[in-house]
């Protein structure tokens, strides 16, 4: 982000480091002056997120068993089981890119009033949604703590925020 004041250029949210302006967007939300979600909120909202993947891959594996059984398959066949994995595998990034990019929440983060916008205050989009889908995975590569870095960052963000130029933000609607 770039200082208004000075031209600057910083990845704080707060206040220009070089001259201590406070730092506005000059379109979308004011990130400077939002709330950020904590960790605590935002690892309800990911159980809450993956609970509802379990549930509608677990769905759409049965409904998957259940076509291929009529379609002559038995019901221990491993192409069913593969079929129910590659559900799951597909399922997972499209959900959270699908969300993330469409209204910058999930349903848990709908739930819990939090909003994944950009650093600059504009909505997230498809493609940098995606890429904090994979920043998901390269956060919990090792042993999670690019989760544990937004207990502990000021502004809030995982190492997938950072990878994306994504932060969270508590919302009023």
């Amino acid at each position: 982000m770039r200082c208004p004041r000075c031209g600057y250029t910083t990845f704080e949210f707060e206040a220009c480091p070089q001259c201590e302006a406070g730092l506005e967007s000059g379109q979308g939300t004011d990130i400077s002056a939002a709330a950020k979600g904590g960790f605590w909120v935002r690892l309800a909202a990911f159980l809450i997120d993956n609970i509802f993947i379990l549930i509608a891959v677990v769905f759409l594996s049965r409904v998957a068993g259940i076509a291929a059984g009529m379609g002559g398959a038995e019901e221990d066949d491993p192409l069913v089981a593969q079929f129910g994995f590659f559900i799951g595998i597909f399922f997972v990034p499209f959900y959270f890119t699908l969300f993330t990019g469409w209204d910058g929440r999930t349903l848990g983060k709908w739930l819990f009033g939090l909003r994944v916008i950009r650093v600059t205050g504009e909505p997230v989009g498809y493609g940098r949604a995606f890429v904090r889908y994979l920043g998901y995975i390269v956060s919990l590569l090792f042993f999670g703590l690019g989760f544990i870095m937004i207990a502990v960052d000021r502004n809030k963000r995982g190492l997938h925020d950072l990878i994306a130029g994504t932060c969270v933000i508590k919302v009023r609607d």
